[in-house]
Order: C-alpha cells, then sequence, then structure tokens
C-alpha cells in the first residue's frame, strides 16, 4: 500500500458490517472451537448462545439487499488514496472562513478574483455546500447512487478543481452536506425513507398540496451509507473537512404518524452512534467531521427531531448556529431570555448564548456560525461593524474560529 494510503474502514454501524455468510461461517467456526474445549461446557451456553443470536440476528429485510450490493460493489475496488490536494487536519480554532454557494463556485475566473480577496481580508477557509437541504448534490459526483436518483443538478462544479484553487490561495474547503433531511433520495430509496407508519406508503413533513417533503429515515443502513460514500468522496477530493448538517428525526405536520420500522435503539443512540462513526471513518481517511446544529437543537430544546441534542454526541467538532436573527422566535436559549430584539445585539447575543453552549458542551471544539448580512426582521443593518462584533463576543469568550454566512456570498467586509 503506498505510503499516505488509507483503507477504508468498514465501520458495522454504516457499513453493515460482514457478509451474512461471513457471519455465518464465524458462527460455525466458533462453535467447533468451543465444542473442543473441555471444561467449558453448559458454564458457556449462556454467553455463548446469546453472542451467535447477536451476530446472526436478520437485518430488516428492506435493507439487506440494497446493502449488501452497495457493499460488494465498494468491496470490489481498491481504496483510494487521498489526493494531493488534501489540506493538513484542520484546526477549527484557527479557521477564519465564509460560505460560499454555487454561484460564486461556477465561473473559474470568479472564483480566482473572490478568493484572492478573502486571503486579502485575513480570511482562510471557504464553506460549500456538496448536498443542500433539498438533497441536491452540487458537485459532480460518481456515486451510483447520485445518479439512480438524479439528485446533480445542473452546473455542478468540480470540486477537486475547487480545492486545488483554494489550496493555491492558502485556503481549506469544509463540504456542507445534509444528512436526513433529502426529499430527493427518499422519493427514489423508499426503503430508506420514513413511512407512515407500519404501511408502505412515504410520509410528508406537511400535505401535498402545502409542498410536503419525505424525509431518509435515520436508522436505515441505506440512507447512512448514502451519507458516508459521498462524505467521503468530499474527501478524497481535497476536502479538508465534512460539516454534517441534518442530522435529525423529521420536522414538520403529523410526526406521530411517522414510522422509522421495529428498532431497538433510541432515537439519541442511533444519532449518537452515527456521528461518532462518521467522525471516525472521516479520521481514518484523513478528513475532520463537524457536526453542525441550531443552538437551540444542541440544548435540548428541539427534542422532537434532536432528541437531547448534540452536546450529548462523544463528537468532538461542533458547528453552532448563533446567527443573532435565528433566535427572532420564540424558542430562544436560556440565556436571552430577557432579550427584546436578540438580532439588534449581535455582540451581546452571540456571547450569551456561546457561553451557555461553552458551560454545557464541556470539552467541545466549537466553530461557529455568524450573521453577515441584515435579516429582513430585524431593523438593524448589519455592515462590517456588526460582524466585528460578533467575532468580538467569540474573542471574549475563548473562541477563536469562526464561519461568516451570507446566503449570496457578498460579506460586507472592509
Amino acid at each position: 500500500m503506498a505510503r499516505g494510503q488509507k483503507k477504508i474502514k468498514r465501520y458495522r454501524r454504516i457499513y453493515g458490517g460482514r457478509s451474512t455468510l461471513s457471519k455465518v461461517m464465524s458462527a460455525v467456526l466458533a462453535i467447533v472451537v468451543l465444542a473442543g474445549i473441555a471444561g467449558l461446557g453448559w458454564a458457556l451456553y449462556d454467553p455463548v448462545s446469546q453472542f451467535l443470536s447477536g451476530t446472526m440476528k436478520a437485518r430488516e429485510e428492506d435493507s439487506l439487499s440494497s446493502a449488501q450490493e452497495n457493499m460488494s460493489q465498494q468491496e470490489s475496488l481498491p481504496a483510494q488514496a487521498p489526493t494531493d490536494l488534501q489540506q493538513e487536519t484542520l484546526r477549527l480554532s484557527k479557521v477564519k472562513g465564509v460560505y460560499l454557494p454555487l454561484s460564486s463556485l461556477q465561473n473559474e475566473e470568479q472564483l480566482q478574483q473572490t478568493l484572492t480577496q478573502l486571503k486579502a481580508q485575513g480570511l482562510n477557509t471557504i464553506l460549500i455546500d456538496a448536498k443542500n437541504e433539498r438533497g441536491q448534490v452540487l458537485y459532480q459526483s460518481s456515486n451510483q447512487t447520485v445518479a439512480e436518483v438524479a439528485a446533480q443538478v445542473a452546473g455542478a462544479v468540480d470540486l477537486s478543481r475547487i480545492t486545488a484553487l483554494a489550496k493555491e490561495n492558502g485556503m481549506a474547503v469544509i463540504a456542507r452536506i445534509y444528512a436526513f433531511r433529502d426529499p430527493i433520495s427518499s422519493l427514489i430509496l423508499k426503503k430508506a425513507a420514513v413511512k407512515y407508519q407500519d404501511t408502505e406508503m412515504l410520509w410528508l413533513d406537511d400535505s401535498k398540496e402545502n409542498g410536503g417533503k419525505s424525509w431518509l429515515n435515520p436508522y436505515s443502513e441505506i440512507a447512512q451509507m448514502y451519507i458516508a460514500d459521498l462524505s467521503l468522496e468530499c474527501i478524497r477530493s481535497g476536502c479538508s473537512a465534512v460539516m454534517l448538517a441534518g442530522v435529525q428525526f423529521p420536522s414538520g405536520y403529523s410526526l406521530e404518524l411517522a414510522g422509522y420500522g421495529t428498532q431497538t435503539k433510541t432515537r439519541q443512540q442511533v444519532l449518537s452512534d452515527f456521528v461518532q462513526d462518521m467522525e471516525e471513518l472521516l479520521q481514518e481517511n484523513g478528513g475532520t467531521l463537524i457536526y453542525a446544529s441550531s443552538a437551540q437543537a444542541l440544548l435540548g430544546m428541539e427534542a422532537s427531531s434532536f432528541d437531547t441534542g448534540g452536546l450529548q454526541y462523544s463528537v468532538k467538532n461542533i458547528c453552532p448556529d448563533v446567527r443573532p436573527s435565528s433566535f427572532a422566535g420564540l424558542v430562544r436559549p436560556e440565556s436571552l431570555a430577557a432579550s427584546s430584539d436578540p438580532a439588534g445585539q449581535p455582540h451581546d447575543t452571540v456571547k450569551a448564548v456561546m457561553m451557555q453552549l461553552k458551560q454545557s458542551g464541556g470539552n467541545k471544539t466549537f466553530l461557529p456560525m455568524l450573521q453577515a448580512y441584515t435579516d429582513p426582521s430585524s431593523a438593524l443593518e448589519y455592515t462590517d461593524l456588526q460582524v466585528k462584533e460578533q467575532i468580538q463576543a467569540l474573542e471574549e469568550v475563548d473562541v477563536t474560529g469562526y464561519i461568516l454566512y451570507n446566503e449570496q456570498g457578498n460579506y460586507p467586509l472592509s
């Protein structure tokens, strides 16, 4: 194996572990060996029985065939080595980043100018969408499932070229992937989608008339594999990290009618296990995982979709959305209970929320998302001054990395 080459580690919870045949053969071998060991006899019956029943337990019929087919396709190919484009391990405390939309990436000359300007302003990282919350894949993917579900958008960019240009300018690239909030693949991969109770009918988060969308099932092995495959593809294309968003159960209407099949894990367990496995998978392949979520969800205030929140997961790196305008609604962290206008006080809002997150998050490393645009709900215009106030608030609570967010990619920086 070439130096620096990383073999894909087949994590059981994501990639389904060994094939059924290998499980059976291992079980048979275990029985033969155990039968030949004198003196153990019936003393080992219970633990051995439990072990065999656990390892030989059949997977759900709706995921077995597709998962094994995907496994065989992947394992028939040699593991790819990380490309020369890959950045060094990303240190979140050093990240000074901005979000760039697809439109900012499609013209290479324009992108080169943008990167030059960003670097001149002291920025060193760009965040781009690899798969957005609509399920669209925004880069040129060779993943078979992307082709099968027609997820790739017209005008998708060459991700390797994007990361190469960024590297030439001394900048890292973080690819954001929305996980289970995916109305495109869930329409085609119906075995991996949320259903109405015990039926085969796709569950929608609203009525069809109101534009209701289907979701991927967080319990589905097929859904988890799809997200893992795209994440690895991004790392191999030169991205330093994957920011995983939408790691949640559905939100919307008629949540009590959403069915996920017969399961033994709690919602908290399946989300936590998935994030942990993804973190290990990316680390083994030279990348970094960043878990992204709203501050409200991280603090356990959106339990119907996120259970107790990502601060309880073992993941190290977290991107909390602390944009002041995101706290305009009624659901606010306790630290903002007395604030009448969170968006009108960017410094105080960001500082208060980050203090609460740090107190609750223990040893997590935070890469907050800050607001770099004027929200229609606020009377305060966000200029370079308001951006700097938010950054100052982070520094006052010993957080030095950040991502500036402007949906259009137009930043009020000077």
